[in-house]
């Protein structure tokens, strides 16, 4: 039996102009990098973080280029009810939701026996618990549509462990955990769950997880580390696939790093 004689139809590449998606993290780094790249793309992008100030620049830069509209909303998404404030400003602003690209995050680096349990507990509440709201409240918009795109920053970390590394890695392997248990609820629902796990990319992650200048810069030199646009042309590709393809997992490394931090 040939293909054509089952009668299936594949839909071309994915037309994002004119959707609606939800960032968050997106202050800065990988965030940011993939706002631009939505609203170029035509969507309407509500970019979530903390820091009020670098949320208004990128609004005013995106704005300047008199590209599809964007909105900010400060939020902390360890809160449930500023998450869901979030979800509820994007629908009555534009009635739906279509991608919700789960990016907040941070790295902390410590061995077990000298970790500072309130650096950790701030980590898992952002990393872990923060993915938890995130999904909680953007889902339904998504599963009452009967269509949506999730896209999860996740990490390399989240596959491999280093000494120094646990803290971190057992937040991205619950991030992995999430994401995975989504895509087998949502199987049947018209939802696409993609998780992308990113090796060394040049953002503040290294500087707030603790790295020295010295240390940043030795690795930096050794292994030419990813852009964030490197990253967010990757969101793009799994968001413009035609809607009977999902891709589950993408790993993206730098082409001399061919593990964690090797």
């Amino acid at each position: 039996m040939k293909l054509d004689d089952l009668a299936l139809s594949w839909n071309a590449k994915e037309s994002l102009a004119g959707k609606v998606a939800l960032v968050t993290g997106a202050s800065s780094g990988i965030g940011a990098s993939i706002a631009r790249k939505l609203a170029k793309r035509g969507v309407h992008v509500t970019v979530v973080a903390h820091r009020r100030e670098r949320l208004d620049e990128l609004v005013q830069e995106l704005h300047k280029e008199e590209l599809y509209e964007v909105m900010a909303v400060t939020a902390d998404i360890q809160n449930a009810e500023e998450v869901q404030h979030v979800v509820n400003a994007i629908i009555n602003r534009w009635g739906r939701l279509d991608i919700v690209v789960a990016n907040a995050g941070f790295g902390y680096r410590s061995t077990l026996v000298d970790v500072d349990l309130e650096r950790w507990e701030e980590m898992y509440r952002t990393n872990v618990h923060g993915l938890m709201l995130t999904l909680r409240y953007g889902l339904p918009p998504m599963l009452g549509q009967g269509k949506g795109d999730i896209i999860i920053i996740s990490s390399i970390a989240g596959k491999e462990v280093i000494a120094g590394g646990g803290p971190y890695s057992a937040t991205k392997y619950g991030v992995n955990a999430l994401a995975s248990a989504l895509r087998l609820e949502t199987l049947s629902q018209g939802i696409r769950v993609t998780t992308i796990q990113p090796g060394a990319v040049a953002t503040e992650f290294s500087q707030v997880a603790g790295y020295s200048e010295d240390e940043i810069r030795a690795f930096a030199s050794n292994v030419l580390p990813l852009h964030p646009d490197d990253v967010a042309e990757v969101a793009l590709y799994a968001l413009e696939q035609p809607e009977h393809v999902n891709i589950s997992e993408l790993t993206i490394m730098p082409s001399r790093q061919a593990q964690r931090f090797k």
